[in-house]
């Protein structure tokens, strides 16, 4: 009885490993897409009005959730200390704060860095629409693949557990 109790833990332990790397999958096109929609959030506001960037990072954080919301956040406590460090090197630190999101998700947002705050508008809402769409075409892509490879660790924690249970029995 305690060897079949024993076998069923492990062939559920397998099960459990490969759900578990299917849902970090889904956790990155989730943050991925909630930055999407922050930049989103953002470029609205420039296109309305063209505010300072304490404004803009105050009303992107009150509006948008996850990822953006704490990196929106930070940057607008960030700029308290401009004097200590400059805004492109905030950004940047803070972005690469942001795991959720990959590395290719933080690559996408590290340019932002260098417009937001310094240019007309027009030209920070045109690179925040770019970066808009390029973490929109990352998120499906990563979508797609999330899928495919979701179940293929899904079903190898299984066969795995079912494996590891066959060698115990």
């Amino acid at each position: 009885m305690v060897r079949l109790m024993g076998a069923a833990l492990v062939a559920a332990g397998g099960a459990a490993l490969g759900f578990q790397a299917a849902v970090g999958l889904r956790k990155q096109v989730r943050a991925l897409e909630e930055m999407s929609q922050g930049l989103a959030l953002l470029e609205r506001e420039l296109e309305l009005n063209a505010q300072p960037l304490s404004r803009l990072l105050e009303r992107g954080a009150e509006r948008s959730r996850g990822p953006a919301e704490e990196l929106f956040r930070d940057c607008l406590q960030g700029l308290n200390h401009l004097d200590r460090e400059d805004f492109s090197s905030l950004w940047r630190r803070l972005v690469s704060g942001c795991h959720a999101l990959g590395s290719e998700g933080q690559a996408v947002l590290f340019p932002l860095g260098d417009t937001l705050g310094r240019y007309d508008g027009e030209r920070q809402r045109e690179a925040l629409a770019a970066a808009r769409r390029r973490l929109e075409e990352l998120s499906a892509r990563l979508e797609e693949d999330s899928r495919r490879r979701g179940r293929v660790y899904q079903a190898l924690g299984l066969s795995g557990g079912a494996f590891l249970v066959i060698l115990l029995l």
